[in-house]
């Protein structure tokens, strides 16, 4: 079979044996794949150790002829993201970034600027734990997630009648069922929804900086994880280690 390269991020690991694991990588031009690494935990192989979330690096890999599990044969690391380590609301907006990553991407299916936008993302976490800065590049992957797999919501108008949502200084509503806003003349006819302010729409649809509304950056993070565990049909894991750190 043909072996691969591709410059991987590892979203998860799990132990298979004593010696092995079951990998979950993020390739830039292959997309997700789940390969087997075997000997990975190892101190002495060709991968450097066993293999843990936040894993930045030269992959090859032969992919299966059937729906199994690839055959990872190499990982040269390159050094990244070890400051995240020493940030623990960092670290845990990066998890969360990362479960979505897998949860929410197709296998063999690319996504080169999602790819990209995750590892700007992890970037930008390691460089301090400030709370509303965390939750910024959080919420900012998480919207380009969607949009990337094809399920961004409407964050700009009323997903119902259309009306401009900057229109109105009411609060709004979010309803996951209908994937987007809806304006409090709408709203009564959805019994999905979720009540949001003014400036956390605002937040949401970036017609205001994520930096710039502190006081409505927890807001809006929360909107995103009850639209993420609808759309999983489950809380995501790590989102309550994120909003046990962001209880503003």
């Amino acid at each position: 079979m043909t072996k691969i390269k591709d410059t991987a991020l590892a979203l998860r690991g799990v132990n298979y044996s004593e010696t092995s694991q079951v990998v979950t990588l993020l390739t830039r031009e292959h997309g997700k794949i789940a390969a087997m690494a075997k000997g990975s935990r190892r101190p002495k192989s060709a991968f450097e150790g066993a293999i843990e979330p936040f894993a930045f690096g030269q992959v090859m890999f032969i992919p299966s002829p059937t729906d199994k599990l690839a055959t990872l044969t190499e990982l040269v690391r390159i050094p990244r993201f070890r400051l995240l380590h020493t940030h623990l609301r960092a670290m845990y907006a990066g998890l969360f970034a990362l479960e979505l990553t897998e949860a929410f991407c197709q296998e063999y299916d690319p996504h080169p600027a999602l790819f990209d936008a995750l590892v700007a993302a992890l970037e930008h976490l390691e460089q301090g734990d400030q709370e509303v800065r965390v939750l910024s590049v959080l919420m900012d992957y998480q919207l380009t997630l969607l949009a990337e797999v094809g399920i961004a919501p409407v964050l700009d108008v009323c997903v119902n009648c259309g009306l401009a949502v900057t229109t109105t200084p009411k609060d709004l509503y979010f309803s996951s069922a209908a994937n987007g806003l809806l304006c409090p003349g709408c709203e009564p006819s959805f019994a999905d929804k979720r009540r949001l302010s003014a400036a956390c729409a605002a937040v949401l649809n970036r017609s205001v900086p994520f930096d710039k509304a502190p006081t409505v950056a927890a807001e809006a993070e929360r909107a995103l994880i009850y639209h993420f565990t609808e759309l999983l049909g489950r809380p995501p894991k790590m989102a309550k280690y994120v909003m046990e750190q962001n209880r503003t």
